[in-house]
């Protein structure tokens, strides 16, 4: 007969693979109010955008936080990107045109002791997941 212990962890082994990226990064995401950040509905860091006024071409704060937003609504499908030259590269980092815009965060939340704590295989099938979703979503391109 099987210990406790060893039934419990064959259990959480079996809910951790059946993990998505859904799991832990829940959408809608949202900007924060005081910096370049997007957080998922359950309090998971999904997003990192590159300062607000690099994101757009004359350096201007209220319009790169637009942009920021108009990225979040493609994101969580709210309007569908239109735009081409997105592309993506070292698995999380975004790219328009050429121009570095976000990089996809949560990876504490995925491995670290005080959160989830998963195994670095499970965790990264789990990012790859929202990556893959965002990519679908920005209809990005992988940069070799």
């Amino acid at each position: 007969m099987a210990r406790p212990n060893s039934r419990k962890r064959r259990r959480d082994a079996l809910n951790i693979a059946r993990m998505d990226w859904k799991d832990v990064y829940q959408l809608p995401i949202h900007l924060d109010k005081h910096g370049c950040y997007a957080w998922c509905k359950n309090g998971t860091m999904a997003i990192t955008f590159e300062y607000f006024s690099e994101l757009c071409e004359d350096k201007d704060w209220m319009e790169g936080e637009k942009k920021a937003k108009q990225i979040v609504s493609y994101i969580n499908g709210d309007t569908e990107c239109n735009e081409e030259g997105w592309t993506y590269k070292d698995a999380i980092d975004f790219y328009l045109n050429g121009k570095y815009m976000f990089c996809v965060r949560g990876w504490g939340h995925l491995t670290g002791t005080g959160a989830l704590h998963l195994p670095i295989q499970d965790a990264e099938r789990i990012q790859d997941g929202f990556v893959q979703h965002i990519a679908k979503q920005l209809k990005a391109t992988l940069a070799l």
